[in-house]
């Protein structure tokens, strides 16, 4: 369990990059979530040709894998979209409303009862994102946001149902097979929004290969290998680890100041994600599911 706990944590801090290349490189977004997915899938390959096991890939991909890619596309368009137009923190914290999501679907479909203890932490994340946008959920006195909460809210949507959908993978697929087929049609389905876009040009090219290697490559494949063995609830409070570190990264690299109630918020996000953390190392990991038979990959 200890394993998948620190996968999960490592996915969030991985993840958490994505938001400072994007200010830094001021890439279009559609641009940089094709290289984010398109490079990833590419280190996946390479990785998986030096260790001997590009063999996983000649496996057809099944109908999961590909709803899966069109669904981590949608997840990061949403975000990078957003943050062109509202702060970085509220955009990271709107997204986040996904974990305490899954995690009531789980209870109703997937049989991760939620506890008294669990739904109180998730209550208590909900109170925190309540704290962080100061209580005030009004957008229509800057409209100018207004198309910015709409990519957010998409970014969430598609974010919850990747973390559900990747939770009880086809058995007889491997990470690798799993990270490379949902990186590679998510670049896809990025595609055909670069028509009128150029080859990156000079230090382009670096925010290029950071963008495939850590919130591509590395968090995407962390968090497929985690979901696996980790309940919703489990891995959805720990990834709140990723909006901590984006606020720290605006907060420190970009000047968006937090007031002391926003703060307070960031406080009761962290500690819900701990205590869930806790409560999960006391249980143990699921099976992996690449170890049971093969059932039929529609």
């Amino acid at each position: 369990m200890k394993l998948y706990l620190g996968l999960a944590l490592l996915s969030a801090i991985f993840m958490a990059s994505s938001g400072v290349i994007a200010r830094y490189s001021q890439m279009a977004a559609a641009e940089l979530t094709f290289y984010r997915l398109g490079v990833g899938a590419l280190c996946v390959f390479i990785w998986l040709l030096c260790t001997g096991q590009a063999k996983q890939l000649w496996q057809k991909p099944n109908r999961q894998m590909l709803q899966n890619g069109l669904l981590l596309a949608s997840f990061m368009l949403g975000f990078l979209q957003a943050i062109q137009s509202i702060p970085l923190a509220n955009a990271i914290m709107m997204v986040y409303l996904a974990p305490p999501c899954t995690a009531l679907v789980a209870h109703f479909y997937f049989a991760e009862r939620l506890n008294l203890f669990s739904g109180m932490l998730i209550m208590l994340a909900l109170l925190g994102f309540a704290m962080l946008q100061q209580f005030q959920f009004d957008v229509s006195a800057n409209p100018a946001q207004l198309a910015g909460y709409c990519w957010a809210l998409l970014s969430l949507l598609a974010y919850s149902a990747f973390l559900l959908c990747n939770r009880q993978p086809a058995a007889g697929t491997s990470v690798g097979q799993r990270t490379f087929y949902q990186l590679l049609f998510g670049a896809c389905c990025v595609l055909p929004l670069l028509t009128n876009s150029s080859l990156p040009q000079g230090i382009d090219w670096l925010w290029v290969g950071l963008a495939g290697l850590f919130p591509g490559f590395l968090a995407i494949g962390c968090a497929i290998a985690a979901l696996a063995h980790l309940p919703n609830r489990v891995y959805g409070t720990i990834a709140y680890a990723e909006p901590a570190a984006v606020i720290l990264a605006g907060w420190w690299l970009f000047q968006e100041q937090l007031t002391p109630l926003q703060l307070a918020g960031i406080s009761l996000i962290l500690l819900a994600g701990i205590l869930q953390a806790l409560l999960a190392g006391q249980q143990p990991a699921d099976p992996d599911p690449s170890q049971q038979p093969a059932r039929s990959q529609a």
